[in-house]
């Protein structure tokens, strides 16, 4: 084990030994137990990029507890992709015995590990664990999962609510944020281009709309970042926090989300646009006289329009036939322009040089680049709802391009005087 390992640990049992040390609260006579809203930081698999949260119910007296999360899934799982696709997955409870063994477990992982004590009376938290209880007596608390609506925060959140008789959502409800369901996808995606291009393409306008502070608790860090305002009563009738303590068991920035919403995938997605679309149009104005370029060009835009045929075919997939309501009414269809599998499907044609499917070819082109331009002028308009500025710089320059190179191609071959 490293020095960092020993350390952490380390710390961990000193903060067990602190724990059971603890006078225990006034109202906890009869019942010693404490609960602590427990956050652990981003890691770096795209599925645990939003973080993971967990309430962990501990005896004061005698060290036991259990820890209870959600969100927990198999990918071996019978059906898991299939249900991926549909948007209906099927997602369950964890209850973990004594409790400090996970937390140890994802010290390990080089996770982060925040622990706030929540101040609750004795019938509060007989009240949470009884509900946390039922819920997991009910096949293990499956539900039907949802990224950013019902995943493991706002599960944990809306526990806590219930216990303190809607304080909790009361108080976020009323606070605006000032980012967006997509803001907060680009911050957490940010360490995988691939992923945050893919998401960007596939979410629609809901992701763009105004929220406030009780829809972005999906994420388990701004959870934990908001329950430090909210006031409740005590049993005194007296105004209370509802944090009475805060610990941070364990830090880490190796897998950290950007506070600020990244401009870097702009620039890339933007380069990679003008890129691409450089070497199709070089491509293109070569290929009249030269049959390598000819065939590099062909081969080049077969490519791309795999590319967008696939992103067309998925879009019109989540829109309509799956529950994945996030990417519904996206407006990312004008770049991936179905136009794209026709224009595939006439690709072998136009590499034998047939002029008919070249017309035909061109003729596509052309309606995928005026929906593409379609979706950069409405990109630019503020009072639309969908924000998708970081793709159409990927997907306008390419469409152009392979235009130009078709159009370049349908021009008689040049020839020198006699």
């Amino acid at each position: 084990m490293s020095c960092r390992g020993l350390l952490l640990l380390a710390g961990i049992l000193g903060f067990h030994a602190g724990l059971a040390a603890q006078e225990p609260s006034t109202d906890t006579a009869n019942d010693p137990h404490t609960v602590y809203l427990v956050t652990f930081g981003p890691g770096p698999h795209v599925w645990e990029r939003f973080g993971h949260n967990a309430l962990w119910i501990r005896d004061t007296v005698t060290g036991r507890g259990v820890v209870y999360d959600y969100g927990r899934f198999n990918f071996e799982q019978e059906g898991f992709l299939w249900r991926f696709a549909r948007g209906q997955m099927a997602y369950w409870m964890g209850r973990t015995d004594g409790g400090g063994a996970l937390i140890d477990a994802y010290v390990r992982l080089g996770r982060s590990v925040v622990l706030q004590e929540l101040s609750l009376d004795a019938a509060e938290r007989r009240h949470l664990q009884a509900a946390l209880e039922t819920n997991f007596a009910q096949d293990s608390g499956t539900y039907r999962y949802d990224y950013y609506r019902d995943n493991c925060s706002t599960r944990i959140r809306d526990q806590i609510d219930v216990a303190v008789g809607g304080a909790l959502r009361s108080y976020l409800a009323s606070t605006p944020s000032t980012l967006t369901l997509r803001d907060h996808t680009r911050r957490s995606l940010d360490n995988n281009l691939a992923i945050y291009f893919a998401a960007m393409s596939f979410l629609g306008p809901l992701a763009d709309r105004p929220i406030t502070a009780l829809e972005e608790t999906f994420l388990p860090a701004l959870l934990q970042e908001h329950i430090r305002g909210v006031q409740i009563v005590d049993s005194s009738g007296a105004s209370t926090p509802l944090v009475r303590n805060e610990i941070q068991l364990a830090e880490s920035d190796g897998y950290s989300v950007p506070v600020e919403v990244p401009s870097r995938p702009d620039r890339v997605f933007g380069g990679l646009g003008l890129g691409l679309g450089a070497l199709l149009l070089v491509l293109g104005l070569l290929a009249r006289n030269s049959g390598a370029a000819r065939w590099g060009f062909l081969a080049l835009m077969a490519l791309w329009q795999v590319f967008v045929a696939v992103g067309a075919l998925l879009i019109l997939w989540l829109w309509g036939l799956s529950d994945h309501v996030a990417a519904y009414r996206n407006l990312n269809v004008l770049h991936f322009s179905v136009a794209a599998v026709v224009l595939l499907a006439l690709t072998p044609g136009m590499m034998r040089g047939d002029a008919k499917r070249l017309r035909a070819g061109r003729t596509f082109a052309r309606l995928a680049l005026v929906a593409s331009a379609i979706g950069v002028v409405l990109a630019m308009l503020p009072m639309l709802t969908q924000r998708f500025g970081d793709v159409s710089a990927l997907m306008f320059p390419t469409h152009a391009a392979v235009l130009v190179g078709l159009e370049s191609l349908s021009r008689p071959v040049s020839s020198s005087p006699s």
